[in-house]
């Protein structure tokens, strides 16, 4: 029997009718299957895979041929730039111990963190402390950090600002320093040495290229280290790119991002010198960033947050910033949702509103002592009724006994 085509010869035929069986080899290696794929040739954009060869029927070089074509598609260069990203996972798609950690609270995060923080690459190790540092209060996160794993894990992201590698991008050191400040100080160490190198990026490159949001969050991160004034020039610089084009970027921010960056600019403009007064040193940005938002806020008062409008009006009392407009129409706002606002933050917006001699109140709605007489079926008569003039009788005492008879003294 002569095999044709790709049908092999059972060697047990040839051993029954006493011929030499021929060898064959019953498994190779991954190098012989690859080689024997063959280079594939660069496809047309949105082209089918269509195999060839020894890709019919080996699935070893179905494979070869498949990855090269994917790396050689203009149309598919995720597969080429998902090696480039920390931990080698393609930008569109998460782990699942990263979707483990964004899904958990933050005391899960820390359980987390304790079992597995070892094999975390960057990208988790960020997102682990922005999920343990967005879902938890300040008291929470001064038990979470007594914990050795959780220190760890803050000391890891503070080097990775310090020192940021090629692989990770603005917006995700932004999200770090974000996350780190909100910690108690002793993890952010020297300020300024820490958040040095992400004040660089963000200066290095244009304030809005990835975002508007994310500058503002490096701001922010600057303002709450207290060390925002001693880079005035970038936050001119990024005020000047929010406000250009009649604050196309101010519309893009989110009602939380406008508090931030109005409070950023606030403490940056600042001015503290010992034996002196503090003073507010303002630009001409600065006021048109502080219009734009306030008729932003004003137009969206109804799906903004109480508290993103309690913290724009305190902040308009530490620029010295007086917006009578503003103030007013952001009132009912304040008194209807008071009760979601602490006692410290409504004491803020009262001491405002008092600076400013600003009445914080409702609206009137009247004259509320005005009435109208009807006559009608009324539990109680519409009209007064008449006085009458008749003559008073009056009600005399009357004695319950006669007089008593007088006895004369002896």
């Amino acid at each position: 029997l002569k095999p044709s085509g790709l049908l092999q010869p059972w060697p047990g035929r040839f051993v029954a009718q006493g011929c030499k069986a021929p060898t064959m080899a019953m498994k190779r290696t991954a190098a012989v299957a690859f080689a024997e794929a063959g280079p594939a040739t660069r496809p047309q954009a949105g082209s089918t895979f269509q195999p060839s060869g020894a890709a019919l029927i080996d699935p070893k070089a179905y494979f070869a041929q498949w990855q090269s074509q994917a790396l050689a598609s203009p149309s598919a260069p995720s597969v080429a730039a998902g090696s480039m990203l920390p931990g080698g996972a393609a930008a569109a798609e998460k782990s699942e111990i990263h979707l483990q950690v964004e899904a958990a609270s933050a005391v899960r995060c820390a359980a987390l963190v304790k079992d597995k923080g070892a094999n975390f690459t960057s990208l988790v190790a960020i997102e682990a402390l922005c999920t343990m540092a967005t879902k938890s209060s300040f008291q929470l996160r001064e038990e979470l950090l007594r914990q050795q794993h959780v220190k760890r894990l803050c000391q890891r992201v503070k080097e990775l600002i310090r020192k940021p590698p090629p692989g990770l991008s603005l917006d995700v050191l932004a999200r770090a320093s974000w996350s780190l400040v909100r910690f108690p100080k002793e993890v952010l160490g020297d300020a300024t040495s820490t958040l040095a190198p992400i004040a660089g990026l963000l200066a290095s490159s244009k304030a809005t290229a990835s975002g508007a949001d994310h500058s503002v969050k490096v701001l922010w991160t600057l303002a709450k280290a207290e060390v925002i004034v001693q880079h005035k020039q970038l936050v001119s610089k990024v005020v000047a790119d929010l406000v250009a084009d009649q604050g196309r970027r101010v519309a893009q921010l989110s009602h939380e991002s406008l508090a931030n960056v109005l409070w950023s600019v606030a403490r940056a403009r600042l001015h503290v010198h010992e034996g002196d007064h503090k003073t507010i040193h303002m630009e001409a940005n600065d006021e048109l960033l502080f219009q734009q938002a306030t008729k932003r806020i004003v137009d969206e008062l109804d799906t903004c947050d109480v508290r993103h409008v309690a913290d724009i009006v305190v902040t308009h009392n530490v620029i010295g910033v007086r917006d009578e407009a503003f103030f007013k129409a952001v009132c009912p706002r304040i008194l209807l949702k008071q009760k979601e606002l602490s006692q410290d933050v409504m004491g803020r917006v009262i001491k405002a509103y008092t600076r400013f001699m600003i009445p914080l109140k409702e609206e009137p709605q009247g004259f509320r002592t005005m009435a109208v007489v009807q006559k009608g079926d009324f539990i109680r008569p519409s009209d007064k009724p008449r006085h009458e003039f008749k003559k008073k009788t009056y009600d005399h005492p009357v004695a319950l006994y006669p007089k008593t008879q007088v006895h004369s003294r002896a």
